[in-house]
């Protein structure tokens, strides 16, 4: 398999998703990071976490360069965890 690697026109992209928990948003956050080196020779990515009080939430932002905007990918890897917060036995 061949890693992809950037254009010289590559640019910055932001994605962000809310999840009920902590722990929710740091296993979505671990499998991106993982999509992320597994796909990429140098992947450039920044993922981070905080706490939305307004909405008792926690939402994640990842910061990461691309060709192309890859929110589809991201959004099918949060959703592949959607029931992760209401526990195995709903799976």
């Amino acid at each position: 398999m061949t890693l992809l690697k950037h254009s010289d026109h590559a640019r910055s992209f932001t994605f962000k998703h809310e999840f009920k928990t902590k722990d929710h948003a740091q296993i979505v956050s671990t499998a991106i990071l993982g999509y992320m080196v597994g796909m990429y020779e140098q992947p450039t990515v920044k993922t981070t976490i905080s706490k939305n009080e307004a909405n008792n939430a926690y939402t994640l932002v990842i910061e990461y360069v691309e060709d192309k905007d890859i929110t589809k990918v991201f959004n099918r890897i949060c959703e592949s965890f959607e029931s992760y917060s209401k526990g195995c036995s709903e799976a």
